[in-house]
């Protein structure tokens, strides 16, 4: 709780000693979850755990702009991701105290928005939307299976948000985002490698577009980040994917499709996703969610079907109750085992099951 009142002081002492400017601002946000996971058939036993940051990323955040006159701001972001139950940093892209998102740029009605920093790419503003897990399950309903031979760098199962879809910033980046014309948006992401002599080594870059008109939305993205640790940073992992929502009233139907390639060693996984999410009523909503996941033969065709369901209810704007339940069972030719999205360990065999209760509170 000390922790938290110093945050607060500290961002309120140095709001105080910037100068005034009209129409500039700076806001304090975050986002806390927690609750009761029971896991079925991890390590061929039940576990129970109170996990966090499931429906939603413990987070917080100070955002701020500018007012530089002539329709320009100066706009930057700041969030940092914790885990609730110790209190510690999460991991998230070496640990730093932001590494979730930190940029700074400018940004005007007209021209656009061009920011410089550590910075999501276009797998997550162009597709997230239409990812029903958001709705459903939260992080378990994202991708992970038996799909190890993937490979990715640094990953702690080599497959684990393989298509980037629950947030993976991009350091060191430079990204232009368009503003909405007649319905139609786009954007890129570039991010400089760093190495003397060898521009594209270990660089990244992104794209997306997005269209939306009344009850129709659909997006496309594109990203390709190179590691050192692939072909001496001059291989990386692929992503590319598209997505679709038709809003009907108070319901919605979700279509989504991933592509993930290691141009290393060609290890492939195509993603097909169907979901839908309904609000019964202000404070009710409930959802159900279907994916299928198959991997090419590099990774032994291995395949994964998960079933997700969930039920929201809200207590007021700010704070939800919620349950939700995931299941997957795997096939292919190797006897693969199932491995939920952030589960610590697969199971034993080729199913695995989870349910949870759990309340978000975003302030």
């Amino acid at each position: 709780m000390r922790t938290s009142w110093a945050v607060a002081a500290t961002a309120c002492t140095l709001a105080a000693a910037i100068p005034a400017r009209a129409q500039s601002s700076v806001q304090l946000w975050g986002a806390l979850d927690a609750g009761v996971t029971m896991v079925i058939n991890q390590k061929g036993g039940h576990n129970y755990t109170m996990d966090n940051g499931i429906a939603m990323p413990n987070l917080w955040g100070l955002r701020g702009t500018e007012d530089l006159g002539g329709g320009n701001k100066a706009i930057f972001e700041l969030i940092d991701q914790f885990n609730l139950g110790t209190g510690a940093i999460f991991p998230t892209n070496g640990g730093g105290l932001f590494g979730r998102n930190a940029y700074v740029g400018v940004s005007n009605d007209q021209y656009g928005k061009l920011t410089f920093g550590e910075q999501y790419d276009f797998m997550i503003d162009s597709l997230l939307r239409f990812d029903n897990s958001i709705y459903i399950a939260g992080l378990y309903g994202f991708r992970e299976g038996p799909f190890s031979g993937l490979g990715i760098p640094g990953n702690s199962s080599g497959n684990a948000n393989f298509d980037r879809m629950s947030g993976t910033a991009i350091s060191n980046s430079v990204k232009y985002t368009t503003p909405t014309y007649y319905g139609f948006s786009a954007g890129a992401l570039y991010s400089f490698g760093g190495v003397p002599g060898a521009i594209a080594q270990n660089d990244g870059k992104s794209f997306g577009a997005n269209y939306a008109n009344g009850p129709f939305s659909a997006g496309v993205a594109y990203t390709y980040q190179r590691y050192a640790q692939l072909a001496n940073g001059m291989a990386g992992i692929r992503n590319f994917g598209a997505g679709a929502e038709y809003k009907f009233g108070l319901a919605a139907l979700n279509v989504l499709y991933t592509n993930t390639k290691n141009t290393a060693n060609n290890a492939t996984i195509n993603v097909y996703q169907i979901g839908t999410h309904y609000q019964i009523t202000p404070a009710l909503s409930v959802g159900g969610d279907y994916e299928l996941m198959k991997g090419n033969a590099v990774l032994a065709s291995d395949k994964a079907n998960q079933f997700s369901v969930g039920v929201r209810y809200a207590l007021s704007k700010r704070t939800v109750l919620y349950t939700e339940a995931v299941y997957q069972k795997v096939s292919g030719d190797n006897n693969p085992q199932a491995w939920i999205m952030a589960v610590s360990s697969a199971s034993s065999n080729d199913r695995q099951l989870l349910t949870r209760v759990g309340i978000l509170h975003r302030f």
